[in-house]
């Protein structure tokens, strides 16, 4: 079997290179690696690849997600990962568009642990790769919260009150309590005094968007 072949599209110049070196590192083939979304498209005409690794934020005009889509047009069964400085790009902004299906998130911070790409890489082309990869990249379950529990832990990380937010919400102070401890649960925090919660919610907040580990 040949390896698999990659396009990496990330306009940081340092981590388009970190990823290509891991990769190629690993015998997989990078085919093209650029900062330009169209120039995504032009590759794939010229050399097809089997995955497309995507910078979420590719500056002014088309995101990662809309040069994926339309890499998909022409490729129905082509792997797909967005690159993002969020572990969920909820974080970044609640209203994305939806990802095509099988896609993944790997975030940046990862990228120094080439066991993770390499992980995502087997995981989105699995036809290709076998059942196998099921076996050695056990399934990882997405952040377990939903968009109004993103937004909320934002507004908590940004030191908003539960009077603040429950205004802003149109909600009952109860309502937001409610959703904050259930949050709190989802994410397994740690049991400890109430002045605390909302240091714990805060770290959360900020090791979800890539800003700590």
């Amino acid at each position: 079997m040949r390896p698999a072949r990659i396009l990496i599209v990330e306009d940081d110049p340092f981590i388009r290179t970190t990823l290509t070196a891991a990769i190629r590192a690993q015998n997989f083939e990078v085919v093209g690696a650029t900062g330009v979304a169209q120039e995504a498209l032009r590759i794939q005409a010229q050399s097809p690849f089997d995955i497309a690794m995507l910078d979420f934020d590719l500056g002014p005009g088309p995101t990662g997600i809309d040069v994926a889509h339309a890499l998909r047009t022409r490729q129905a069964n082509l792997g797909i990962i967005i690159l993002s400085t969020f572990r969920d790009p909820r974080l970044l902004t609640t209203k994305l568009p939806p990802l095509p299906a099988g896609a993944l998130y790997l975030c940046k911070q990862d990228i120094d642990d080439v066991r993770k790409i390499i992980e995502q890489i087997y995981i989105v082309n699995e036809t290709r790769f076998g059942r196998v990869v099921r076996k050695i990249f056990p399934k990882r379950e997405p952040i377990p919260l939903t968009t109004m529990q993103i937004e909320i832990l934002g507004m908590v990380a940004r030191g908003l009150t539960t009077a603040e937010i429950a205004r802003q919400r149109g909600v009952s102070e109860k309502a937001v309590e409610n959703t904050i401890a259930r949050i709190y649960t989802q994410l397994q925090l740690p049991r400890d005094s109430t002045q605390n919660q909302r240091v714990h919610l805060t770290r959360a907040y900020m090791r979800l968007a890539g800003k700590s580990r």
